[in-house]
């Protein structure tokens, strides 16, 4: 898969345009990329039902991926825990929205970080 084929030009400005910290809006991107990328790997399974070595076998096999490694050892396992990572937030995400991990879409994914990111303001305390 392209990185092209991950976030366009459109969904990148889209992302960079709400009003939340800059690590909520890279998280965004890391969902949506691994929501496309395991969608585009494993078509016939559905995302909620991938193991954590079933994502490492995915990532184990991909081309692409075997050449960053040779690059960068240890990039395969990074990778991995990655898409991992984000699969355990598109879970709950799809859980509260009601539909497949596959079929999210960036404003459903980007609205339950806004309130991910409001409940952490409401629970810090006011700077003095």
């Amino acid at each position: 898969m392209n990185p092209e084929e991950l976030l366009t030009v459109s969904e990148c400005q889209e992302i960079d345009q709400l009003l939340l910290p800059a690590a909520d809006r890279f998280a965004i991107r890391v969902a949506v990329y691994a929501q496309r990328y395991l969608h585009a790997s494993v078509p016939s399974t559905a995302l909620e039902d991938l193991s954590e070595t079933q994502i490492y076998e995915l990532v184990a096999t991909d081309p692409q991926l075997q050449a960053q490694e040779e690059r960068q050892g240890g990039f395969m396992t990074w990778y991995g825990q990655i898409l991992i990572s984000a699969l355990k937030q598109l879970r709950h995400i799809a859980a509260q929205e009601g539909v497949p991990i596959a079929e999210l879409t960036i404003p459903q994914i980007s609205r339950w970080f806004e309130q991910r990111c409001q409940a952490r303001l409401r629970s810090s305390p006011p700077s003095p």
